[in-house]
């Protein structure tokens, strides 16, 4: 009996739910607020590459979907709990050895919800609304454009995020209205139910010249 016994007791132990359970994934923090981390990342644009790649949790790296040039980071929780699903950023090399970064893009989830009435009290500056009536509902349709010292600052939202903003993009225009050549293009997205910037970019007043997405 007291074999039984002890083969009963070993597999109730490994059978307990505290054993048995797979361990939490972590989700990375950052020390910085989301407003903060915007104006660390998009408010020094244009930046080398490693730079700002340190100053986001985990860095940025190269993607099998994306060119070399395009790097994105893993999910991660800014300071005051906003859940940034990727942060993307575009090198380009500018005829120097480091990637120049003169484009990125968050990519935010909606809970907790950083609304328009957020941006709009967190950042100054010239602002214009952009709509995009086509976008699929689940895409940026909606753009809230602000003009910033280094650049245009554009927070998106959708059909099915109502007033949350699920796209944040910076892109650096040195404070020129519109820039002298092609749009960069933004990071390709494979993940369902994450914004496709390509094809939601807000349309600037002055169009740029024609490119091919």
């Amino acid at each position: 009996m007291r074999p039984r016994r002890h083969t009963a007791a070993l597999l109730a132990a490994l059978l307990s739910p505290g054993l048995v359970a797979a361990p939490a994934t972590t989700v990375p923090r950052s020390d910085k607020t989301l407003v903060e981390l915007i104006n660390g990342t998009m408010g020094t644009l244009p930046n080398a590459m490693d730079t700002l790649s340190s100053r986001v949790p985990g860095g940025l790296r190269p993607t099998d979907d994306a060119p070399p040039q395009i790097v994105r980071s893993a999910a991660f929780i800014t300071r005051d709990g906003y859940r940034v699903t990727a942060f993307e950023a575009r090198g380009n090399e500018d005829g120097g050895d480091v990637p120049i970064v003169r484009f990125t893009s968050i990519q935010l989830e909606q809970k907790p919800c950083f609304g328009r009435t957020d941006a709009a009290t967190s950042f100054h500056g010239t602002s214009s609304e952009t709509n995009l009536p086509a976008a699929p509902a689940m895409l940026p349709n909606r753009y809230l454009v602000m003009q910033m010292p280094w650049g245009r600052l554009s927070f998106g939202s959708s059909l099915d995020s109502g007033g949350c903003i699920i796209a944040i993009v910076g892109d650096a225009t040195n404070g020129v209205p519109t820039m002298p050549g092609p749009l960069p293009l933004p990071l390709p997205t494979t993940v369902p139910g994450m914004p496709d910037l390509r094809r939601s970019w807000p349309t600037p007043a002055t169009p740029y010249p024609s490119q091919s997405l």
